[in-house]
């Protein structure tokens, strides 16, 4: 029972360390956004369309995008040859 909820408080930790480094800006690939959850498809769908791009699902995971305080999201650019996820506190960049 004590470690289900030491487990629990450390999950939580990680998510609100995620959102948290979301929200506070930086550049991030379509398929990062996806991977932080909080249903970022229909807004990168919506994005893309705003900015005149194709919605497939190669546009969709391997598009850059600015995350703005605020959590507002702006379109950079598509990556032609893939977009690399850093998986840390450093830019996603594309190939």
């Amino acid at each position: 029972m004590k470690f289900n909820s030491i487990a629990a408080l450390v999950l939580a930790s990680v998510a609100i360390v995620l959102a948290d480094a979301c929200m506070r800006g930086g550049v991030y690939c379509g398929v990062s956004l996806l991977r932080l959850g909080n249903n970022h498809h229909d807004h990168i769908v919506q994005v893309l369309e705003v900015n005149g791009q194709p919605t497939d699902v190669q546009h969709i995971d391997d598009s850059l995008f600015n995350r703005l305080s605020g959590g507002d999201t702006r379109y950079r650019e598509f990556c032609a040859n893939g977009c690399e996820r850093t998986d840390s506190d450093d830019p996603d960049f594309c190939f």
